[in-house]
């Protein structure tokens, strides 16, 4: 059986919650997700200060969706979900009061900046390609469940960043990292992949040029699905990026986390060929 990615087209009507929760129904995210997970983190993109109408960070929106759909439909209780990323330590907690994220904590759930938490320190990465060990959130080690919500974006290094890239928020220091970037990417990946149960990409408006400043591109689009190897593969193929030039795909899929071949992945919903645009 093929693995599926979800790619949803917004309508001209819709809003951004609208859309979100159509995804989330379409998958349905219900029967991937159970009200028995202990502690569910929701990590969205908050790398640098600035609001989600420059594709830069993840929308409050999207994430806002999310939790209703918890709630509402699988019926998880708000003290079980946190949201939270660590982005440049220096501006995380600027880019929550741009993006208007404390109005999530309404709801019972918990906001948080991951740079600001305890850490469970040299855990070891199984099989590791160059990364042996990483600092972790507590956050994230506690949590049974990891939705991570990217935005819809190019890397100078990575070439894309999207929903494992995104992990990068749950560890300091995040330096570590930048030096053989594709292998880390799937090192990472694969310690925090029993936990990443589900990925969204918060495709509404995309961002090319530079991770941090780069320009935003309305593209109107969710991608969604269970492997976020397969998630990041499509995410990648709708901006113009194969496997061959994001090299973190292919490792993540030779270490057993997911696929990276488009012809196996059953795309639902829009055809790539019909949403994307090469950033």
């Amino acid at each position: 059986m093929k693995t599926k990615v979800y790619i949803v087209k917004k309508k001209p009507e819709e809003t951004i919650q609208d859309v979100t929760l159509r995804t989330l129904d379409l998958i349905p995210l219900k029967d991937i997700i159970s009200n028995s997970e202990n502690k569910i983190l929701i990590n969205p993109n908050w790398v640098c200060r600035d609001h989600s109408d420059s594709g830069n960070v993840t929308s409050t929106d999207t994430l806002e969706s999310i939790i209703n759909y918890l709630i509402d439909k699988v019926n998880i209780t708000p003290e079980k979900i946190i949201v939270a990323d660590g982005g440049d330590s220096s501006s995380t907690d600027a880019t929550m009061k741009l993006n208007d994220v404390f109005r999530l904590e309404e709801y019972g759930v918990k906001v948080y900046d991951l740079n600001q938490d305890e850490r469970i320190n040299d855990i070891k990465i199984p099989h590791p390609l160059v990364l042996k060990t990483v600092n972790l959130a507590k956050i994230a080690w506690d949590a049974s469940c990891i939705i991570s919500v990217p935005s819809l974006k190019t890397h100078s290094m990575a070439e894309t960043t999207l929903s494992m890239k995104n992990m990068m928020g749950t560890i300091l220091p995040k330096g570590i990292m930048h030096s053989n970037i594709h292998e880390k990417i799937a090192d990472l990946t694969s310690l925090l992949r029993p936990k990443m149960k589900f990925q969204i990409i918060d495709g509404i408006i995309g961002s090319e040029g530079s991770e941090i400043g780069g320009y935003p591109v309305r593209m109107d689009i969710i991608v969604a699905g269970e492997d976020p190897v397969a998630v990041d593969c499509v995410g990648s193929a709708i901006i113009g990026y194969t496997p061959k030039k994001a090299k973190y795909l292919k490792f993540a899929e030779k270490k057993g986390l997911g696929i990276a071949n488009l012809e196996e992945i059953e795309i639902i919903g829009a055809n790539i060929e019909d949403v994307c645009q090469k950033f």
